[in-house]
Parts: C-alpha cells; sequence; structure tokens
C-alpha cells in the first residue's frame, strides 16, 4: 500500500526587535506588549510567525541596519530612508511633555523650549527638528522612568513622553511619586507607529503588503479593538491615515 504524506511547511520567522516601551513593547506584559501583539497577529494570519527580542533601542534600529532584526515599530524619520521601509500606520501615539508639578510651564513651539532643561529618551524620533536643534538644552535618559526621576530631583525641567506610556508607569513603577508630576497642557505632536521592515529582507514588500491588509481587516472584524482591551486601553475607532 502506498502511504501519502505531506511535508510540513515551517512558516518564515521574523524576527521583531524593540525596547522596553510600554505598554506597546514589554515582554513583561501580556503578548510582549500591545504593538507586539498588533504585529505579530496581523503577521501570523498572513503566515509569518514573528518573534519578539527586548534590547536597548539603539541597538535595535543597529540591529535592523545590520541584518540582526527583520522589523522594528517606529515613528517616522528620514533616518530609516536608506535602509528601510514603513508600512501604513497602525496606531497613534500622542506625545507630551512632563513636568514638575506646580512649575506652569506652557509648551508654545520649540522657541518656547530654549529656557529650559529638557530630558529626552535615547535614539527616540520624536521629530527631526527636535533631535537638529543645538539650541536647545537637552539631556538623554534611556526610558520615561529615569527621565521622570530627572524631572523629580530638579536635574531637568521638562520630558518628553507618549501619554499612554506616562499614564502606564504613573499606575506603575511611579506610582508613589506620580503627584509631583504633571503633563504640560497640550501636546508635543500626534505620532503615527508603523511597522519599519529591512530593506534588504528578501520578502519586504510582500510582509508590508501583508501586514497592511491585515491590520486592516483586524479593524473590520474586531480583533484590533479585542487586542486593545486586552491591554486595558480603549480602541481607536480606525486607523490613523497613511
Amino acid at each position: 500500500m502506498l502511504l501519502s504524506t505531506s511535508a510540513s511547511v515551517s512558516a518564515e520567522v521574523l524576527r521583531l526587535a524593540g525596547d522596553a516601551w510600554p505598554p506597546y513593547t514589554d515582554q513583561t506584559l501580556p503578548g510582549d506588549g500591545l504593538s507586539v501583539e498588533l504585529i505579530r497577529t496581523a503577521l501570523g494570519r498572513a503566515g509569518y510567525d514573528v518573534t519578539y527580542t527586548e534590547v536597548p533601542w539603539e541597538r535595535a534600529v543597529l540591529g535592523l541596519q545590520q541584518g540582526k532584526y527583520d522589523i522594528i515599530n517606529d515613528w517616522f524619520t528620514t533616518r530609516h530612508a536608506d535602509y528601510a521601509t514603513y508600512s501604513r500606520p497602525f496606531l497613534s501615539n500622542r506625545v507630551r511633555w512632563v513636568q514638575r508639578q506646580g512649575a506652569g510651564i506652557r509648551y508654545e513651539g520649540r522657541e518656547s523650549l530654549r529656557t529650559y532643561d529638557i530630558v529626552l529618551t535615547n535614539g527616540y524620533a520624536y521629530s527631526d527638528e527636535l533631535a537638529d536643534d543645538s539650541t536647545l538644552n537637552k539631556g538623554y535618559a534611556n526610558n520615561f522612568v529615569q527621565a521622570a526621576r530627572m524631572l523629580l530631583a530638579d536635574r531637568a525641567d521638562l520630558a518628553l513622553e507618549d501619554e499612554r506610556t506616562v499614564l502606564f508607569h504613573f499606575n506603575g513603577s511611579l506610582k508613589d511619586v506620580s503627584d509631583g508630576l504633571s503633563f504640560v497642557p497640550g501636546e508635543f505632536s500626534i505620532r503615527d507607529l508603523s511597522l519599519v521592515v529591512r530593506n534588504d529582507h528578501p520578502q519586504q514588500a510582500a510582509i508590508i503588503a501583508a501586514f497592511n491588509r491585515e491590520i486592516e481587516a483586524m479593524v473590520e472584524d474586531g480583533t484590533y479593538a479585542a487586542i486593545f482591551a486586552r491591554h486595558g486601553l480603549p480602541s481607536p475607532n480606525s486607523l490613523p491615515q497613511p
């Protein structure tokens, strides 16, 4: 008797890298964080297997350039243009300044920052203009928790971070001291978060097309909202416009 067998075909593995940036990328959170779960689910529906490695952000970006990693998630910056391509955005980040409680600082454009000491997270693409402005008094931290402690120690006046990330830490590692900090009214910017794929990956175009198709389908079928709910966050009604 002739037995027919079918060979099992392994899914293409994509190596996603990021730093500890809750609630988006963090290996201590369910699904490794909101962004990782959205990316893994979308690409999983297209037949890819996504692994996640957590390293300092600048190592994640360098690893993408060198081919150690295949994908990251990031805001748009021209600094990736030579070696990577962006998907359509899959969520928006409201980026806000944080100050010491009672400081009374108002943000009215970059000119309003010149008399303050500001602290940014190493390597984050807040904006090319902010990064390139050598007239500002800028310091750097490894993450928002470190930046917040610099504010509390009066070593800086302002720190910049995504609103969801700030609130995550205010309810977690900074809970005991969060009363000493507050948001500056308004926002610095709204940044759209995308999947970023290295250009020399042989399936780069297919990966981006698959992600764009599946993340849109996830919004339509409720999977997108369900993932936000699993992370205790309200879901946007739609994706940001490309």
